[in-house]
């Protein structure tokens, strides 16, 4: 089987790590930086593109892993009609690859993905749709050679999914940047908290985040929940420290 990425960013990268795993082909990488989709093209033998004209027609699958608001100037760039071809968005239809693809569907991998990462320790559950039956059954024995875990979804429980994830992975990120920056400017090593996170994760997997909930909100100790306003200097941290407050406060009222 040839593949085709477009794309050389950190799910791209993430394609074309674990499809070399598998030992299924890489033909060419497109990326509009050509340097960037050299180093990726490097790491499993294949020829970098830096336009669409270049694409070549001979490939089995074409994997789209590009920002969400270039699919369509990109995929208008092509040429030829692909014979198969998926989007790795979360929320970006499926629909979008129908002009120029006799079949078409989705491979989302719901995961947060960094090229910095060991991906040989990295599960990378895989979501799956289809334009129909055929091609949503040839897509799932496609992921299965790179992933252990394939799930079939529809677009509206991908869109949900990713909106999940953002909450989840995206939002508690940037909360985990906060606290790292409110110890270093106390000059605390943020090793100390590392146990804290790892504890908080360890427990949703035993029980609902919401029964899992714990501190000053939770408490509705609204003594310290005002100390903490205080010591925060910066405007939209206190107004986030309020709103996240109170919605736990109401959430958890009476739990």
């Amino acid at each position: 089987m040839k593949t085709v990425i477009i794309g050389s960013g950190n799910v791209a990268t993430w394609f074309a790590f674990a499809l070399k795993k598998a030992k299924i082909k890489v033909t060419q990488i497109y990326s509009p930086t050509l340097e960037h989709g050299k180093i990726l093209a490097d790491s499993c033998g294949c020829e970098a593109i830096d336009s669409m004209s270049e694409l070549r027609s001979d490939a089995n699958i074409y994997i789209f892993s590009i920002k969400d608001d270039a699919y369509e100037k990109t995929i208008s760039e092509i040429s030829f009609r692909m014979p198969l071809a998926v989007l790795t968005a979360g929320s970006v239809s499926q629909r979008v690859l129908a002009e120029k693809s006799e079949r078409y569907g989705v491979v989302y991998p719901c995961q947060t993905i960094s090229r910095l990462a060991d991906f040989s320790k990295l599960v990378v559950p895989l979501c799956i749709e289809g334009d129909d039956k055929t091609t949503e059954d040839q897509l799932c024995e496609f992921a299965r050679f790179v992933s252990d875990k394939v799930y079939k979804i529809n677009e509206e429980q991908r869109e949900n999914l990713h909106l999940a994830a953002v909450f989840s992975s995206n939002f508690t990120n940037a909360m985990y940047g906060v606290g790292f920056d409110i110890l270093r400017a106390s000059n605390i090593d943020s090793e100390l908290i590392i146990p804290l996170l790892q504890n908080t994760l360890d427990k949703i997997s035993l029980m609902n985040p919401w029964q899992a909930q714990t501190g000053p909100a939770r408490r509705h100790d609204e003594k310290i929940i005002q100390k903490q306003l205080n010591e925060l200097k910066e405007n939209k941290l206190r107004e986030i420290y309020r709103l996240i407050s109170e919605w736990i406060e109401n959430k958890t009222d009476g739990k």
